[in-house]
């Protein structure tokens, strides 16, 4: 807000304290971010047909749409896929408080929620889970209304809110800190297109919870006891999914969501265990996300100086395999991983700091990867990946070339 309007409502307080704080929340966001569903506001209680907004999606930004509903009723919300977006829908109410969520619920990656609600305002916040910025139709209606989305056979990523008093198995006896002490893991097998959890913490402690199986495409949401995400992934590993709590958990109860978006029949594989740092770190070094520091425990190829070319195979199997080298002045280095037909290369590029200076997969003509990048003098590291490895497949050969250009003096 501008200076001004914190200035006036403050003025305001004065004489109605309680109005002006009011407006400084709706739905648990600024005022100046909601968007009346419709352009007007709509009663989802009493509108005779379903109401639309077509809205743009940009990677990172919420919308908040919202609506009223003047007596209980039976929504369904959508949110279509169209221009190759991914929405994720949360269904909000007037505090803020996460009613139900959704992604892929309505097929494919469009999302819907459908859920019983009782008089009040609310919001459906929609932001984009894919880094491709395009637009989306979002529908609010009643269930007898026509959705504008398939749905799905099975699964469905449609899930309530956890509090205090849904119903929930528990995750272990006691405490989940004495169940995962000494590296122990809490594992279970569990099926249907959406299953609760509970489980308290003692003492501030960081979990990973992992849920494994790709033909049931799972979902991992953890809620605090009055029905807040305090975390959620989908498609960490292909589509199976992780949560890795770098920021512990705080003293207190919890409820876990497991939900399947493709099949609710199939299991889905769970494993909840304490957060672990350096395994943490080790697994963005295998795929490539960050760039494993020189020196340190992780194995690093050295080729040393690069005064020409330089090639080499390299066998490339689940994880990425690192190559440092070192140029002495500017130069222009071309890098080629080749899979000569059999293997899928890809390449990262990251500076001795640990930037990441150039990605490439598939140079254009072939599945080969190509990165054309300027260093300054120093030293750099690439990473070697395969683009589909399939688990227990063997290591494919990948040949690494250089080819270092100097300017012409």
């Amino acid at each position: 807000m501008k200076k001004s309007s914190l200035a006036m409502l403050a003025t305001a307080s004065i004489f109605f304290p309680s109005l002006a704080f009011a407006q400084l929340s709706v739905c648990g966001t600024s005022p100046a971010d909601i968007q009346q569903f419709g352009g007007f506001g709509v009663d989802a209680a009493t509108m005779g047909a379903p109401a639309q907004m077509n809205i743009q999606l940009v990677p990172s930004v919420s919308n908040y749409l919202q609506f009223e509903v003047s007596t209980p009723t039976d929504l369904r919300i959508e949110a279509t896929d169209d221009g190759g977006v991914d929405p994720v829908m949360v269904l909000l109410d007037a505090a803020g408080n996460e009613i139900a969520s959704d992604d892929d619920g309505g097929g494919g990656r469009a999302s819907r929620i459908e859920v019983s609600v009782d008089a009040g305002t609310y919001c459906a916040r929609v932001y984009n889970f894919s880094s491709t910025t395009g637009p989306t139709t979002v529908q609010l209606g009643r269930l007898e209304h026509t959705p504008i989305t398939p749905g799905v056979t099975g699964g469905g990523g449609a899930v309530e809110a956890c509090t205090a008093n849904t119903p929930a198995s528990p995750l272990a006896f006691g405490a989940i800190n004495n169940a995962v002490a000494g590296g122990n893991a809490i594992n279970l097998n569990r099926t249907g297109d959406v299953t609760y959890h509970r489980f308290t913490v003692s003492s501030p402690i960081g979990l990973t919870i992992t849920a494994a199986n790709p033909d049931a495409d799972p979902v991992v949401r953890v809620y605090d006891n009055a029905g807040n995400v305090v975390a959620e992934n989908d498609d960490f590993d292909g589509l199976n999914s992780q949560i890795d709590m770098q920021t512990p958990l705080q003293a207190g109860d919890y409820c876990m969501a497991v939900s399947a978006l493709s099949d609710g029949t199939q299991p889905i594989a769970v494993s909840i265990r304490e957060f672990d740092e350096a395994a943490f770190l080790r697994a963005r070094y295998d795929k490539g996300e960050a760039s494993p520091p020189i020196g340190g425990d992780y194995p690093i190829d050295n080729i040393g100086l690069v005064t020409g070319a330089y090639s080499g195979d390299v066998l490339v199997g689940g994880v990425a395999r690192w190559v440092s080298f070192e140029v002495s002045e500017s130069s222009l280095m071309l890098i080629r991983a080749i899979g000569n037909g059999g293997a899928d290369p890809k390449i990262y590029l990251y500076s001795e700091r640990g930037e990441q200076l150039a990605f490439n997969d598939d140079d254009g003509s072939s599945l080969d990867s190509l990165i054309a990048q300027e260093l300054f003098p120093g030293r750099y590291l690439i990473g070697i990946l395969l683009y589909n490895y399939e688990e227990g497949t063997p290591a494919q050969p990948v040949r690494l070339s250089l080819q270092r250009y100097v300017r012409a003096q």
